[in-house]
C-alpha cells in the first residue's frame, strides 16, 4: 500500500515536469517558416481558370473529374488559410509519390520559445495519403504513433457532415512531381449538400432575414433605382434593430454578404435557396455610377467575411482583365473596391465598431462619408496605354495613384479618427 502511494506521488510530481520537458523540446525560439503569402491578380486569374474548367454546369453527373494543383497553388492556399487562423506559415514540396511539408505556429503569450515547428512527410499509397514521418520541434514521432494519432483525428473528423461528403466526392489523391491531383466524382446533390454545410443555421437565418428585408424595401420602391445610400440607410437601420438581441458583427456580415451577392448578380440563390422570390436586378448608383456601387458592395462582402486581401486581389484582377479587351483598366474602379474593403473590414472589426457603423449609416450617411471622390482618376486604359502611362502594376507611378486613393479614403468621415 505504501509503495502504491509513493508511485502515485511520484506520478503527480513527474507528470507536470514531463509535460514541461516535452513542451521545451517541441517549441523553438526560431520559426522554420515565415508566412509571406500575398494574393496577386495572377493567382486570382488562375483560380478563375480552375473554377471555369470545373464548372458543375458543364460537367455530366456521375463522371470522374481531376483537379490538378501545382506546388505554388498548394503553398499559396495553405499559407493564406493559415494566416486567417493564426500567425503561422507553411512550405510544401511535392515529389513523385510523396509530399513533404514544414510549418510554424506561433504560440502567443510565451516570453521565449514561441514557435511550434512541425515537419511532415506524406506518401501516396494506392491513391490514399499516409503519414511516413512526423517531427514536432526536435522530437521525432514514431510513424506508428503518428498514424495512430492521425487515425484518431480522422475518426473524430469522420463524424462531421463535411468529412463524410468530402470522402464520398473525392475518390483518389495522387502526388506527381510538383503537382497534387484530386480525382472526384461529380454528384450535384452531394455538392449542393457540401455547400450548405459551409453556412451555420444561425447565419442561414440571418441571411434569409436580410434577403427578405431587401425584398420588402423593393416592394416599397426602395432599392430599385437611385442612390445606394438610400438602401444602405434602411438596411443598416434594420441591422441596428436586430443587434439589440444579437451579435452586431454577425449581423453586419450577413447584411453585406446578401448585398454583395445581389450586386454581383450571382450566388444569391445559393445563399438563400429556400426563398421563393428574388430581388430585382441591381440598378443603384454611387457617385452617379452603377458600377461603383457593384464594386463597393462586392468588395465589402468579401472583406466582411475576412477576405480583405482577396477583395483587393479580385478587384485588381478584374481591372487587368478589362485592360485586355474589356472596359479598360480603371483606377476609379479600384478606388470603389478599396472603399468597399475598408467599409467591410470596419463593419466587422469589433462589436463596438460594428455598432458604430450601424449607427453612422442608419442616421443617413452621405456617399462621400464612405466613398471618396474618384471620377477624376485615370480609367478606361488599354493594357498598352496603362503600361505606357504607369509602367505596370507595382511601379512608382502606379503606387503614387494608389497612395492618393488611400489618402482620400483616410479623409472620409467614417474612416477618419
Amino acid at each position: 500500500m505504501r509503495a502504491l502511494f509513493k508511485l502515485i506521488l511520484w506520478l503527480i510530481v513527474l507528470t507536470p515536469l514531463a509535460v514541461v520537458g516535452i513542451a521545451w523540446f517541441a517549441l523553438s525560439d526560431q520559426p522554420l517558416v515565415l508566412n509571406n503569402a500575398r494574393l496577386s491578380h495572377e493567382d486570382i486569374a488562375r483560380a478563375r481558370t480552375i473554377l471555369k474548367k470545373h464548372d458543375p454546369r458543364r460537367t455530366p453527373a456521375g463522371t470522374e473529374q481531376q483537379i490538378v494543383f501545382s506546388e505554388q497553388d498548394l503553398n499559396l492556399a495553405a499559407n493564406y488559410l493559415l494566416q486567417k487562423v493564426a500567425e503561422s506559415g507553411a512550405q510544401v514540396r511535392i515529389h513523385d509519390g510523396f509530399l513533404d511539408a514544414v510549418g510554424t505556429l506561433r504560440v502567443p503569450g510565451l516570453p521565449q520559445r514561441q514557435f511550434l515547428n512541425v515537419s511532415l512527410e506524406i506518401v501516396d499509397e494506392e491513391g490514399l495519403p499516409k503519414v511516413r514521418d512526423l517531427t514536432v520541434g526536435v522530437i521525432d514521432i514514431p510513424p506508428a504513433l503518428a498514424r495512430f494519432a492521425l487515425t484518431q483525428a480522422l475518426a473524430q473528423l469522420s463524424k462531421t457532415e463535411e468529412y463524410r461528403l468530402a470522402s464520398n466526392l473525392v475518390t483518389r489523391v495522387s502526388m506527381r512531381q510538383r503537382e497534387l491531383q484530386f480525382t472526384y466524382r461529380h454528384d450535384p446533390e452531394l455538392m449542393a449538400r457540401a455547400r450548405s454545410t459551409l453556412i451555420s443555421t444561425s447565419e442561414s437565418l440571418a441571411l434569409s432575414a436580410y434577403h427578405e428585408r431587401l425584398l420588402q424595401l423593393q416592394a416599397q420602391n426602395i432599392g430599385l433605382r437611385g442612390p445606394l445610400t438610400d438602401l444602405l440607410t434602411r438596411m443598416f437601420g434594420y441591422a441596428r434593430e436586430r443587434s439589440r438581441e444579437r451579435d452586431p458583427v454577425s449581423e453586419n456580415q450577413a447584411l453585406l454578404t446578401v448585398l454583395g451577392a445581389w450586386a454581383s448578380n450571382r450566388g444569391l440563390s445559393q445563399l438563400v435557396p429556400e426563398a421563393e422570390a428574388r430581388p430585382a436586378r441591381y440598378r443603384l448608383h454611387l457617385q452617379r455610377r452603377i458600377d461603383f456601387g457593384q464594386h463597393f458592395l462586392t468588395s465589402a462582402a468579401l472583406a466582411a467575411r475576412g477576405d480583405g486581401m482577396l477583395a483587393n486581389a479580385v478587384g485588381l484582377a478584374k481591372e487587368i482583365a478589362d485592360s485586355e479587351g474589356g472596359s479598360g483598366f480603371s483606377f476609379t474602379d479600384i478606388a470603389a473596391d478599396r472603399a468597399g474593403t475598408r467599409f467591410g473590414e470596419l463593419a466587422v472589426a469589433s462589436e463596438h465598431e460594428a455598432r458604430r457603423v450601424q449607427d453612422f449609416m442608419a442616421r443617413g450617411a452621405d456617399q462621400h462619408d464612405f466613398m471618396p471622390p474618384a471620377r477624376d482618376l485615370p480609367e478606361h486604359m488599354t493594357r498598352t496605354e496603362f503600361e505606357q502611362r504607369f509602367g505596370g502594376v507595382g511601379s512608382p507611378e502606379y503606387q503614387s495613384i494608389m497612395q492618393e486613393i488611400e489618402s482620400r479614403l483616410d479623409n472620409c468621415r467614417l474612416y477618419s479618427r
